[in-house]
């Protein structure tokens, strides 16, 4: 069985620090994430709940607004409200909270230098990152500067670079 989230949103209030009786420190706030286009855009609000030194860090840097990646579970807990009545809440338990934004972002939430595509490279495995050379190729000039190429410093052109194909035991990523 699985019960896994993955949600990137933007808090809704500024989040709550608190500690439980047993002494452990939580942090709870309210993440907003849309779906769909237009007119049939939607929001839709979750509870997150954070841990221990996640927490606190939490509490430390996010505020209203502030860009996040969260992976975590949902929980369902079932209590009654002073009416009697039987409730249900349903929360994300939170393991991993990524801050997607710079800590000195605007007041509004949002950042001045803010680069999705790096915070999507960092944060989802080079998704939608820009391709990089196989090898490292040779300095292109500045626009406008003339070539200053020697005949010794030219690459051949049927030269293909060079690959190391030994590799060893601790290469290995596993």
């Amino acid at each position: 069985m699985v019960n896994k989230v993955i949600l990137v949103g933007r808090l809704g209030k500024d989040p709550e620090v608190r500690a439980s009786q047993a002494g452990k420190t939580f942090c709870s706030f309210t993440l907003a994430t849309d779906t769909g286009f237009g007119e049939n855009r939607k929001t839709d609000w979750h509870n997150i709940v954070v841990f221990d030194k996640q927490a606190d860090n939490c509490g430390r840097y996010l505020k209203k607004g502030s860009l996040v990646y969260i992976e975590g579970r949902i929980s369902y807990d079932k209590y009654q409200d002073k009416d009697g009545q039987q409730r249900t809440s349903t929360r994300i338990l939170a393991n991993t909270v990524q801050f997607l934004e710079s800590k000195n972002a605007s007041s509004n939430g949002y950042s001045q230098n803010y680069d999705p595509s790096f915070d999507q490279t960092r944060s989802y495995g080079n998704y939608g990152a820009p391709a990089q050379p196989a090898y490292n190729a040779p300095a292109q000039p500045a626009y406008g500067a003339p070539a200053q190429q020697s005949a010794s410093s030219a690459p051949a052109a049927s030269a293909a670079p060079e690959f190391s194909t030994a590799f060893g035991d601790d290469d290995i990523p596993f």
